[in-house]
């Protein structure tokens, strides 16, 4: 389609007048224009679709036609200006000549006595004006009527023989009627710009013939400027009509600018909303190409603004998809670590211990956004499986165990009532040693049943977190002291050296996966631009604090395996 074009351009760009070929290369222009929009498109919807390196962005691939296209039209965009050029130095050049001619006109009215030799200066500066083109159009009217009256002031001023003089006049008068005749039949031309063509050449035919008799000279000049004056109202009328025509197409216009801009402004954060939004902006371009022409002082300015405005919508869009792409890479990784810590609990017989951390990894799964359709389902079946495999074994082991799980009942709701009577001592070490011994026989004592084992807990831990509330003890402190008990725990296992191996090894890979993390939402925060972006820094400011908070604790943990 581009070649058709090009083609076509080339045989337009033979042309001699290249004036002639205005309109023909505007819609050329339109149509390339176009072609190469819907290119851009594609590309873009193509790039979209692959997987592209993180941080990559968008760039658009010239046809191999653009250049040849963009040569012709430079070599089009020269010529006009050469000819405007040439012609408004001709016109001026023109302008000079015809000047100096009334000048000597005007002389030869004045002073010039022997008729013969005036006729003959006469005649001879008539036929140089002939031939003499154009002149501004700002100085015509004014050249023209003095030219008009200096050749009537040379036929009515000077004393010429009456018969020349009559002959002359007869003349001039059947040309006038001539004229008069075929401006009658300008009102039969339903084409503009032959009308107007015809209009102006016969009215400057009928100002450069010559004086006719005077008794009916106002009579034929009425006459034929009343049919000329028609003529030109059907002009005006009819470009009256365009120009309400293209201010209506540009009102059109600035709507369809204003709609885009409209869908530019929304906090669009999901794909639906991308996509919806995406077929909206397509209808509007595909509305503005059926629009017609505005006025040629408008018509780049309200394009450049449409064209920046829809350019603005797809930036956007790329950059929710690059911004999307990139989410969803970091939450497969994130789910990828969960089934490994899944998996790696899914053989334990630690029942209480494992079945926290893995309701808390199934509370940390829920929080982490979805990861890209293909991997999702994968992951949640290997997530669930490991699960599944724990709480089935979990259920088998503790079958039969509600007379069990009524006297830890008792022994819990016991030791309850004696850390809520615990007073304080004061002496801060030895009330955080007795409080840690509580803390201790309570994870000793086995499962209650589950119907009260919300409200036991939740005693359970107002009571011992009032305790260190008063002391002021913070939460990390809590969270490392707890896990020196679970330590010793695992160290009384039978297996204990191995478990602590084990234990181990997780804190140091999960400090190793918090800091990637916190380098990964460091280097995503450099891609955030646009709206939104503010605040999308801002959630990942809050993840890197509170990851390297993580990290801080998980080495004071580290601390306490020399100690154990």
């Amino acid at each position: 389609m581009k070649a058709e074009i090009i083609k076509k351009l080339e045989e337009l760009l033979k042309t001699e007048d290249i004036t002639s070929i205005k309109k023909e290369v505007r819609e050329l222009l339109q149509d390339y224009n176009d072609l190469t929009s819907k290119d851009r498109q594609e590309q873009f919807e193509t790039w979209t679709e692959n997987d592209n390196d993180e941080g990559a962005a968008f760039a658009y691939t010239p046809a191999p036609e653009d250049s040849v296209f963009d040569g012709h039209m430079e070599a089009y965009r020269q010529r006009m200006k050469e000819h405007g050029e040439r012609i408004a130095k001709e016109q001026k050049a023109n302008l000079e000549a015809k000047q100096a001619i009334l000048t000597q006109l005007e002389e030869l009215v004045k002073t010039e006595e022997n008729i013969g030799k005036a006729f003959s200066v006469f005649n001879e500066l008539e036929e140089e004006w002939k031939k003499i083109g154009d002149v501004p159009g700002d100085k015509f009217r004014e050249v023209q009527e003095r030219h008009t009256q200096l050749k009537n002031d040379f036929y009515y001023n000077i004393n010429i023989y009456k018969e020349l003089k009559e002959h002359d006049l007869k003349r001039n008068l059947e040309k006038k009627e001539a004229l008069i005749l075929k401006a009658k039949e300008l009102e039969k031309v339903t084409d503009i710009k032959e009308l107007e063509m015809l209009t102006r050449s016969y009215n400057k035919e009928f100002l450069d013939v010559g004086p006719s008799p005077q008794e009916n000279w106002k009579e034929i000049g009425d006459e034929f400027f009343g049919l000329i004056r028609v003529a030109f109202d059907r002009i005006q009328a009819h470009y009256d009509g365009l120009r309400e025509e293209y201010e209506a197409n540009l009102k059109t216009k600035k709507d369809l600018v204003a709609k885009v801009a409209e869908i530019v402004e929304l906090d669009m954060n999901n794909h639906s909303t991308w996509q919806k939004k995406t077929e909206e902006v397509l209808e509007l371009q595909k509305e503005w190409k059926t629009v017609g022409f505005v006025p040629r002082k408008e018509s780049d300015a309200v394009w450049d603004e449409f064209r920046a405005v829809c350019d603005r919508f797809f930036e956007q869009k790329q950059a929710f998809y690059d911004q999307r792409k990139a989410q969803q890479k970091e939450n497969r990784a994130k789910k990828e670590a969960l089934c490994i810590k899944a998996e790696e609990l899914q053989e334990s017989t630690d029942w209480k211990q494992t079945t926290d951390s893995l309701i808390a990894l199934q509370k940390e799964w829920k929080m982490v956004g979805g990861a890209h359709q293909s991997d999702e389902r994968k992951l949640w079946d290997r997530f669930r499986k490991a699960c599944d495999q724990f709480f089935e074994s979990k259920k088998g082991h503790f079958a039969g165990m509600d007379e069990r799980q009524e006297t830890n009942q008792k022994a819990k709701e016991a030791l309850i009532g004696e850390i809520e009577a615990f007073e304080l001592t004061g002496n801060r070490s030895s009330d955080l040693e007795q409080l840690r011994d509580f803390q201790q026989k309570w994870t000793g004592i086995g499962f209650v049943p589950r119907k009260v084992l919300k409200e036991m807990n939740q005693r359970y831990y107002n009571a011992i977190d009032s305790k260190y509330d008063a002391l002021k003890a913070n939460r990390m402190e809590r969270s490392v002291d707890q896990y020196k008990d679970r330590l010793e725990n695992l160290k009384d296992k039978s297996d204990g050296d191995q478990a602590l191996r084990r234990e181990r090894r997780l804190l140091l890979d999960k400090i190793e996966r918090l800091n990637q993390r916190v380098i990964q939402y460091e280097n995503n925060m450099n891609f955030f631009t646009g709206p939104g972006a503010a605040d999308l820094k801002k959630d990942f400011d809050k993840k890197i604090r509170s990851a390297k908070e993580e990290i801080t604790e998980i080495r004071k943990k580290l601390k306490l395996f020399n100690e154990v």
